[in-house]
């Protein structure tokens, strides 16, 4: 991939992950559901561009992949920001920050395996399980918070 289709592709992507954050439902579960669909869609993409941005060499290529993830990152923040509150962890920006990092991570996880999910449907179950098990973590006091409780 050319530096410049490199460019182009990391900001439709960021691009893509923004329209779908903006047409979550307005819900804490919205927020991560559209989240974990946009990744999941945007590793699938015929273009691998994330796996693309994370296996090239150098040190501008390196760059470029962990400027697109911390824009990913920074507008999943962002669009969950209103529903912090819902939060139950101990430190819930924290615990967003995790539940973003697990995300992103099982998105890359799924496109390097041998054994990707594939198909509309298998990926769609697949971004519906990561949002559940992300709200199932950040609705759930952390262990040291309920002993102490």
């Amino acid at each position: 991939m050319s530096l410049f289709l490199t460019a182009v592709s990391t900001a439709s992507e960021v691009l893509y992950v923004a329209e779908r954050l903006r047409a979550a439902e307005p819900s804490l579960t919205g927020v991560l559901d559209a989240y974990a669909h946009a990744l999941l869609q945007s590793f699938a993409d015929s273009t691998n561009l994330f796996p693309e941005l994370l296996r090239v060499r150098g040190t501008k290529s390196l760059d470029r992949g962990a400027r697109t993830i911390t824009a990913v990152h920074r507008l999943l923040l962002e669009a969950a920001a209103p529903y912090v509150g819902e939060i139950r962890r101990r430190d819930p920006e924290a615990a967003l920050d995790t539940a973003a990092r697990a995300i992103l991570g099982a998105c890359f996880h799924n496109s390097v395996r041998p054994d990707p999910m594939t198909g509309e449907a298998a990926q769609r179950r697949y971004a519906d399980e990561l949002g559940d098990m992300a709200m199932a973590y950040l609705l759930t006091p952390g262990r040291r918070d309920s002993a102490h409780a």
